[in-house]
């Protein structure tokens, strides 16, 4: 169990911190945008479906390590499980409905408008789809695990 724990945590640090990055990208991007524009010709856009995403992605990164350090205190656990849960099942609605309405590069579609269409925005925005689902099956397991445990 304490395996279990230890990957918990660092699997929600993980997440926390790829969430943490893409707020402060989001913000960076944001805060610079005249700079942008003036020098390359490039409009920067805000998106509250990026920011959104980002939120529940950090949200659900940090209930996960929560989770483990209360499991691991025998205090109430299953508050920040199911919390860290439907956060992650949160970012998905979020990207799957964004991808339907913009395609497949949603977030740089929302950010940088016509000037979004390469294939690496693509290919991140397919990564990130997954790390969110292998996460969302992750925090799934743990909940049955401990449904199951006595």
């Amino acid at each position: 169990m304490k395996s279990i724990l230890y990957l918990a945590t660092l699997v929600g640090i993980l997440w926390c911190s790829l969430g943490l990055l893409m707020l402060v990208g989001y913000s960076l991007l944001s805060h610079f945008s005249p700079f942008l524009n003036d020098f390359l010709n490039v409009s920067v856009k805000t998106s509250k479906w990026f920011l959104a995403f980002a939120l529940f992605f950090t949200v659900s990164g940090l209930c996960t390590s929560l989770y483990a350090l209360a499991r691991a205190n025998r205090d109430n656990y299953m508050v920040f499980l199911s919390f860290a849960f439907s956060s992650n099942a949160s970012s998905i609605a979020v990207q799957i409905y964004r991808m339907v309405a913009n395609g497949i590069g949603w977030w740089a579609a929302d950010l940088l408008g016509t000037h979004s269409e390469v294939s690496l925005v693509k290919w991140l925005s397919i990564f990130l789809l997954l790390l969110s689902l292998i996460l969302l099956s992750f925090q799934f397991s743990l909940i049955r695990m401990e449904r199951r445990a006595p």
